[in-house]
């Protein structure tokens, strides 16, 4: 496990583009919480649910690459500029357009520069203990989690505000 801060992530952004692409796990700074990813991969998937205590049958959430990923690889019919303009009101945004398919996130951070780089959808969830609090600073961040994980990227305190699911199957929206 590395531990960087946020602006040397950012300076190297393309050697970590690759880690990602050998199936390296990071915790990252969202706008809202920190959150934990890859690229999948089975034997990621099963390490993050036992991490997490969490069912490994279970759909993890996805960061796109951009709005227009979003068009092209998901059951998605709306146009970019209502997912932007819902982006903008909200934080932490899933949608969901497949109850059989992974939410899809475009998060409000620099992180999300990374994901665009990377230019594949980016597995994701919250790095907390399954209902257990969100971690919103590194310094609550679990020792059983830390020594599990490749990269660790330190922002600051994230301001944690609850993600906002957009249900376009039922046409809803569920704030939590």
């Amino acid at each position: 496990m590395k531990t960087i801060k946020f602006e040397e992530f950012m300076d190297d952004v393309d050697f970590f583009v690759d880690e990602a692409k050998k199936w390296k796990i990071f915790i990252y700074p969202t706008d809202t919480i920190y959150g934990i990813g890859w690229i999948w991969n089975e034997e990621n998937i099963k390490k993050i649910a036992d991490i997490k205590n969490r069912d490994r049958n279970k759909m993890f959430s996805v960061i796109a690459p951009n709005f227009e990923w979003i068009q092209k690889n998901s059951e998605c019919r709306i146009q970019n500029s209502e997912l932007e303009e819902q982006l903008q009101k909200y934080h932490w945004v899933t949608w969901i357009f497949s109850y059989e398919k992974p939410g899809v996130r475009i998060i409000k951070h620099d992180f999300q520069k990374f994901v665009k780089k990377l230019g594949k959808w980016f597995i994701t969830t919250s790095v907390n203990i399954s209902w257990e609090p969100a971690v919103t600073n590194l310094e609550d961040l679990k020792p059983e989690i830390k020594e599990k994980i490749d990269y660790i990227i330190d922002s600051w305190i994230c301001e944690w505000k609850p993600s906002v699911l957009i249900d376009f199957v039922k046409g809803k929206i569920i704030e939590r």
